[in-house]
């Protein structure tokens, strides 16, 4: 397993965002099943929200009045999005010696989570009864627009 230069820091969300978070995430408290909490850890929500805002090329949000939801080290059990993270920032700043700041990189990461939340949660609100089908409906309509 390759090191997590980001296991010494905390994941967290904007507050006024934290308990819609924790509705779709099985965890944290959510329906049980995945067609009304699509996302097993806050953390996968939290990941979600930071593909999205990368993918949309938003700017990082900074965030004062946030809550923690877990410790960075758990990125470790899917190492691959460490290097996401990495990939993604370097693409965003264009230097590979920045790459040595892991603070800098991972907030980073942080601020395009934070980006991305408010999107994924209208997402996820589209249809009422079942947020999974919202998500799904939403990933479909990116495939045959980038296969346009």
């Amino acid at each position: 397993m390759a090191e997590n230069p980001f296991a010494s820091y905390t994941i967290e969300v904007p507050k006024n965002y934290a308990e819609d978070i924790k509705k779709y995430c099985q965890t944290a408290g959510g329906k049980i099943t995945h067609e009304y909490a699509p996302f097993e850890r806050q953390v996968d929500f939290w990941y979600m929200s930071f593909i999205y805002a990368v993918a949309n090329k938003l700017q990082p949000v900074p965030e004062k009045e946030t809550r923690n939801i877990t410790p960075a080290s758990i990125l470790s059990t899917n190492a691959f999005r460490i290097t996401h993270i990495q990939l993604a920032f370097l693409a965003h700043n264009e230097s590979i010696e920045e790459l040595a700041n892991h603070r800098r990189v991972f907030e980073y990461a942080m601020g395009m989570a934070n980006a991305g939340i408010p999107y994924l949660l209208q997402i996820l609100s589209d249809q009422d009864d079942k947020p999974l089908w919202s998500l799904l409906d939403y990933v479909e309509k990116q495939l045959h627009q980038s296969a346009s």
